[in-house]
């Protein structure tokens, strides 16, 4: 993957957008994904996509009142419950079948075949606890089936997470997966900037998995609706 890192790296030069990060790095809540991004084939329309995410044990605004009680009503809130939690998914996939059909072309690379996807989900509050919460996203299986990508093993080329409290980013690990062996941070926020960039060329492929079934939320909590 050599062309790939030469391309992504030059790439590079577009800026990303920046944004705040909300404490130190996994302060608040951190990603519980232990060796790859959860997807899976559901049946002939639907392949799941995963984001499950843990908070830890120090909830921002308990933490910003520094010991003191809230003394006025938009200061007050239920520590039990965080509200605001936005959860956004961008994802590459390889388009296998175009590569292998014009593989000849030798003024092709392979990042010309990538093909990038985006979704979110905002929760107006979910329960501030410690255990494993999973954002659902669903991705067509056609789609994935003509692109030559559905195969046992769904493998993306990367992916981009952004999880976020009243619009400020928090700072976690692992949000930028690339699949290229011994990827420089440089060549991650590059990919990033490639993601959120050119995820649009495909907006709606990819939807919140409680716009296909309300079951999707079982354990999560009320979501904000799309306008």
């Amino acid at each position: 993957m050599k062309n790939t890192l030469t391309i992504i790296v030059l790439l590079s030069m577009f800026a990303f957008p920046s944004q705040g990060l909300f404490g130190e790095k996994d302060e608040f809540l951190k990603l519980d994904i232990t060796s790859k991004l959860p997807i899976k084939k559901l049946n002939d329309s639907w392949i799941l996509i995963s984001v499950p995410f843990k908070f830890k044990t120090t909830h921002p605004r308990v933490k910003a009142l520094n010991g003191s009680r809230p003394t006025t009503i938009t200061q007050a809130f239920n520590p039990k419950f965080i509200n605001d939690i936005k959860v956004k998914l961008w994802i590459c996939f390889l388009n296998k079948y175009n590569q292998n059909l014009l593989g000849s072309n030798a003024s092709l690379k392979e990042t010309d075949f990538y093909q990038y996807y985006s979704a979110e989900v905002e929760y107006r509050t979910l329960e501030f606890e410690t255990s494993t919460k999973n954002a659902n996203f669903l991705f067509p299986t056609p789609i994935a089936e003509r692109d030559g990508f559905l195969e046992s093993t769904i493998k993306p080329v990367g992916y981009v997470i952004e999880i976020s409290h009243n619009g400020t980013n928090f700072d976690i690990s692992d949000s930028v997966y690339f699949n290229y062996r011994g990827a420089t941070p440089q060549v991650l926020e590059s990919f990033r900037t490639q993601a959120v960039s050119k995820s649009s060329e495909n907006k709606g492929v990819l939807l919140p998995a409680h716009e296909i079934s309300m079951n999707y939320l079982d354990g999560m909590g009320p979501v904000k609706t799309q306008n």
